[in-house]
């Protein structure tokens, strides 16, 4: 079996949850008995393929995904997406339309996800195909603490957030809260910036208290050293689908604070600390409660459910689905 990948042309330039899980699926597929290989715009050679799987439904990829179902290949999107009836009208809801209604079937992050855009998009729940987001084994092992720490100049206890510098991580309103209730916690933000506009605002209200150190290699030992040595790994998105850094932390031990809001709870249950984002006084109980968490339960959900080799088989069974 063989699966062509594709994204939108400038996924890469500053990568994402959605490219993250593309070169996972990439990477993992051969062990299960599927090639899977990145799409080549100058050796496209669709031909040889019998899945076009689309990580996005970004306007402009509705084109390419077109183009090869007419060429005779099953399309698969992952349309990384949380949206409500009441969040619709903030996203090109005919375009994404078009593609969901395109495809052969659509993988979801959650069952809560798949529920969610049936519902929004009015397409049949049988489309949706659930496979979970994971981590690398690689997050299984901690590393040494004063790796990060002596790279970054980082003597104090901080607060690790390892996503892209946007309004829609919510870092700016976590800042401000965490200055008021911990000062002595630094908030370190490994990513990059997406909005300098919004970066430029979080650095004024973070101050000494923020430090952006830009995107760590994946799975490196540097970001393995950076959520072991935090007080607490948060992630107060106004909304994920889930989080895969998240992931990453919790297997590795770390201290959870995550937003309740998209699919996240699918995942983790009773074991992190959930805030509102939209609610200063929930950030402020989760910064408060988080600090004298155990992070026991959220160890066992990632270490024993999560890991990219435990949800491969969903992706291969939705292929065969389609093949067979």
């Amino acid at each position: 079996m063989k699966a062509l990948f594709y994204n939108y042309p400038w996924a890469m330039d500053v990568p994402g949850g959605g490219e993250r899980q593309m070169l996972a699926y990439a990477h993992h597929l051969s062990r299960f008995g599927v090639q899977a290989d990145l799409y080549n715009m100058w050796n496209p050679s669709l031909d040889d393929y019998q899945i076009f799987h689309s990580f996005s439904v970004m306007p402009g990829t509705i084109e390419m995904c077109d183009f090869a179902k007419k060429r005779g290949l099953k399309l698969v999107v992952n349309p990384n997406l949380w949206i409500t009836r009441e969040t619709k009208d903030n996203y090109p809801y005919a375009g994404i339309w078009n593609i969901l209604e395109l495809a052969d079937r659509v993988i979801v992050n959650s069952n809560m996800e798949g529920d969610a855009l049936s519902d929004v998009f009015g397409i049949a729940r049988e489309k949706f195909h659930c496979v979970y987001n994971g981590a690398e084994a690689d997050f299984l092992v901690p590393a040494d603490t004063n790796v990060f720490r002596k790279a970054h100049g980082i003597d104090g206890p901080f607060v690790l957030n390892v996503a892209n510098v946007e309004p829609r991580k919510n870092q700016l309103e976590f800042i401000r809260i965490l200055r008021e209730e911990r000062p002595d916690l630094q908030f370190v933000i490994a990513g990059a910036v997406r909005d300098e506009d919004y970066a430029r605002a979080c650095i004024e209200a973070g101050g000494d208290g923020l430090k952006i150190v830009g995107m760590l290699p994946y799975a490196s030992e540097m970001l393995r050293s950076a959520m072991t040595a935090c007080e607490f790994f948060a992630m107060p998105s106004l909304l994920e689908t889930p989080s895969i850094a998240a992931i990453e932390a919790a297997a590795l031990g770390a201290r959870v604070l995550l937003t309740q809001v998209g699919s996240t709870i699918e995942y983790f249950g009773d074991a992190v600390t959930w805030v509102d984002p939209w609610s200063r006084e929930s950030m402020r109980a989760g910064i408060a409660a988080v600090a004298v968490s155990t992070p026991e339960k959220s160890i066992w959900a990632a270490r024993h459910r999560l890991l990219w080799p435990l949800v491969m088989p969903d992706v291969v069974r939705c292929y065969r689905s389609l093949l067979t």
